[in-house]
């Protein structure tokens, strides 16, 4: 039997919200991710160009401010390198929330009656397995 206009709306807007909400995470971790770009750039960039100035105004020797140069740059290649990874760890964050949030919805979703549509009929159809997610790990 064919489910009732009704139930079908409410699947298709939870599958709507469902790829909102999904969408909006990847945003805000790319957004979180050329944030600490940024910042780090940023204060790479701000230790180098003091290096330089101390360089040319000989206050420092010129070794010593080049090698300075070259620690901050290795250091900053090496958080750069740790950018991707705390990107998917907000991302993986936010679809844990997003999932938290969807099984208290659900729980307070009213359970199906005669008003609201049929039950559903016990166990799955043979030769239909139940629909697994997975779970992508960092």
């Amino acid at each position: 039997m064919a489910q009732p206009e009704s139930d079908q709306n409410a699947e298709v807007r939870e599958v709507l919200i469902d790829a909102v909400e999904v969408q909006l995470a990847a945003i805000k971790a790319a957004v979180s991710f050329w944030v600490e770009w940024a910042e780090r750039t940023s204060g790479f960039v701000s230790t180098a160009a003091k290096s330089l100035d101390a360089m040319r105004s000989s206050d420092k020797n010129a070794r010593d401010a080049l090698l300075e140069v070259v620690d901050v740059g290795r250091e900053s290649m090496r958080t750069m390198t740790e950018l991707p990874r705390h990107a998917a760890a907000r991302f993986i964050n936010e679809l844990e929330g997003i999932a938290g949030r969807r099984q208290t919805r659900h729980a307070r979703a009213p359970k199906s009656s005669p008003a609201n549509g049929p039950a559903p009929a016990g166990p799955p159809k043979p030769g239909r397995a139940p629909k697994r997610r997975v779970r992508v790990k960092p």
